[in-house]
Parts: C-alpha cells; sequence; structure tokens
C-alpha cells in the first residue's frame, strides 16, 4: 500500500476494504455506491494512487465534493503520493503545514528518541545526521531543522527493527 493511501485510511478506516475493487467495474460500483460522496472521493483517490498506470483521478471531484479540512486533507495526500509514492518531486521546496501537524527540532528528536528507551542527544543526532545515517528534516527554518512526527516514528521503527534483528 503506498504512503498516500495509508494517509487516506488513516482518515478514513473503512476504506480499506475496498481498496481492491477498483479491479472490477462491478465491484467498484458497488463499492461506491455505499458511500457517501467525500468517502467515494477519497476511496477513487486512493484507487489513482495504487495503480495511476490504469486509474485516473478527476480534480474535479475535489472541487465538487470537498471542502474545509477534507480538502486540505485530499491536498495532503495528494502531495503525499507525488513526494514519496512516486518522487516525481525530488527535492522539495515547499512544505504543506497545518495545524495538526507535529515538527520536531533537534532537541525534541533527541529526546523523543531516549523517551522510547533510545538513548540520544541533540550532539549524537546531529553526528549521525552529518554521517548520513539520519532522516533528512523535513523543513528547514531560518538554518532549524525539523522532522515531521511521522519521520521520527518511522526512524525509530528501524532503529526497533535493528535492535530485534541483533
Amino acid at each position: 500500500m503506498k504512503t498516500a493511501t495509508k494517509q487516506v485510511v488513516s482518515y478514513i478506516p473503512h476504506l480499506e476494504q475496498y481498496l481492491l475493487n477498483y479491479e472490477s467495474t462491478l465491484l467498484a460500483d458497488d463499492a461506491l455506491s455505499s458511500l457517501d460522496v467525500v468517502e467515494q472521493t477519497f476511496l477513487k483517490l486512493a484507487w489513482f494512487f495504487e495503480n495511476p498506470e490504469k486509474e485516473n483521478f478527476n480534480l474535479e471531484c475535489l472541487y465538487k465534493h470537498l471542502e474545509n479540512e477534507w480538502l486540505e486533507v485530499a491536498l495532503e495526500v495528494v502531495n503525499t503520493f507525488f513526494k514519496k509514492d512516486t518522487y516525481l518531486i525530488k527535492h522539495p521546496t515547499t512544505s504543506f503545514v497545518t495545524e495538526k501537524d507535529i515538527y520536531l527540532n533537534q532537541s525534541q528528536f533527541a529526546d523523543f528518541l531516549t523517551e522510547h528507551d533510545v538513548p540520544f542527544t541533540r550532539h549524537k543526532l546531529n553526528t549521525y545526521l552529518s554521517r548520513g545515517v539520519f532522516p533528512n528534516p523535513d523543513m528547514v527554518v531560518a538554518g532549524a531543522k525539523y522532522w515531521h512526527q511521522q519521520t521520527c516514528e518511522q526512524y525509530l521503527g528501524t532503529l526497533d527493527k535493528q535492535s530485534s534483528s541483533h
């Protein structure tokens, strides 16, 4: 499942059961008929994410069926798709930051790791970053590095996997 599709499912969990239905027109029609227009829009978007070579998505759906928070979510997952799933945006220069986004600076990232039983200091984090064995910051503002909470959690997961394999 693509990163953008996982994001969609995190917002509307019951859509996961319909993800494979796009392969059959009959199943797709049944799935869509059981959902409201917002859910239909996100399901069509997820189908596109999963198979962009065969599925299409019309931006008109966003315009006609979404507003406010749902429209922001849709734009965020589209951005994720092009940055993380297709890599068509290789060196992002813009970032969507919303009120619900949580970014951690170097000290906070080190504290996050330490709180999860992986002792880290800001200095150690900086050393790992300079050696290329630490995730690049998701955002840099006035020279200060910030990582999205999801990036921090993913890195912690890779450390957990490394420690369990030893």
